[in-house]
């Protein structure tokens, strides 16, 4: 009972074969691939799609979202009326003098008018010079060079006095200060 052809004694049987499962389902690495798996990293993927795109309107309407609390009323701006220009003076005035004329050489000074800022102390006569030093409210200096005027000529209105003191206690302490700040004393 034996015969030549095998394959007709041998009957179907389930095989199962190392790339498939039983159901027919690949298999990978030992686990069978799921379409759940495929639908959850989708819907992650469109979850962080989402939250960009909020985030990016967000950014986007960042001014025109209203805040809580009232809205001020707008400002009105009304013209006025322009101060009529003055006439020109006629003739030539003397220019009224900010500075004391009893301020010279070998005088005593004292530092006045500042409101308690102080007068600063500069390496030359005129603003554009290093500020080297203030003087206080109240300090008193003899007073060794001057008058230069700094900003004009001294032929020509507008320039400021400027003087060079020394500092009584302190005869490094020795440079120029604008005559606006300077009162003449008597020998302290």
């Amino acid at each position: 009972m034996h015969s030549d052809h095998w394959t007709e004694e041998t009957r179907p049987t389930r095989r199962v074969d190392p790339d498939h499962g039983e159901d027919g389902d690949t298999v990978r690495h030992g686990r069978a691939a799921s379409p759940a798996f495929g639908w959850l990293l989708g819907f992650g993927v469109l979850l962080l799609a989402l939250v960009a795109c909020g985030l990016w309107a967000l950014y986007l309407l960042r001014g025109q979202i209203a805040s809580a609390g009232p809205t001020p009323p707008p400002i009105i701006w009304t013209p006025t009326t322009a101060p009529s220009p003055t006439p020109p003076p006629t003739g030539t005035a003397e220019p009224i003098p900010t500075t004391s004329p009893d301020v010279a050489i070998g005088r005593y000074v004292q530092v006045a008018g500042t409101g308690g800022y102080g007068l600063n102390l500069r390496s030359g006569p005129g603003e554009n010079y290093t500020r080297m030093d203030v003087a206080l409210e109240g300090e008193v200096f003899i007073v060794t060079d001057g008058p230069t005027v700094s900003g004009a000529s001294p032929t020509v209105s507008g320039g400021s006095q400027w003087w060079r003191i020394r500092d009584l206690e302190n005869e490094e302490r020795e440079w120029w200060a604008i005559a606006n700040f300077l009162e003449p004393v008597d020998h302290p």
